[in-house]
């Protein structure tokens, strides 16, 4: 009579056919990331507060508006990436790229109405 290894026990805790989560360990990345359009947004935020009744106060609220609407896609896409895995992760990982591009295309647009071009 022979003694075999005993197999390892699952935990039943977890699903063994759920995958894995293997990007929890980016969340500071992540959040350094939305950190970082925050801070980038503060300048616009500042700067808006101060127009006033200034001409150009409609154009650079649209463009504000759609700085905060960048900003959120990044939050929503962020929020989720260390939970997600395979695909949506590399989708919510574009989402985020997108973002931070249009997020950066529209600084220059508010650059551009600054110095009055």
């Amino acid at each position: 009579m022979t003694t075999s290894d005993p197999k390892p026990v699952a935990d039943p805790k977890k699903n063994p056919s759920y995958p894995q989560r293997v990007h929890l360990s980016e969340k500071p990345r992540w959040e350094g990331i939305l950190q970082s359009v925050e801070s980038r947004l503060a300048v616009p935020r500042q700067k808006l507060s101060v127009l006033g009744h200034d001409p150009k106060r409609a154009a650079f609220s649209r463009i504000f508006a759609q700085m905060q609407g960048a900003r959120d896609q990044i939050a929503e896409a962020i929020k989720r990436l260390p939970l997600e895995t395979g695909g949506l992760y590399e989708e919510d990982h574009h989402r985020v790229d997108d973002a931070v591009a249009a997020l950066d295309r529209l600084f220059a647009k508010w650059d551009a109405q600054t110095s009055g071009r």
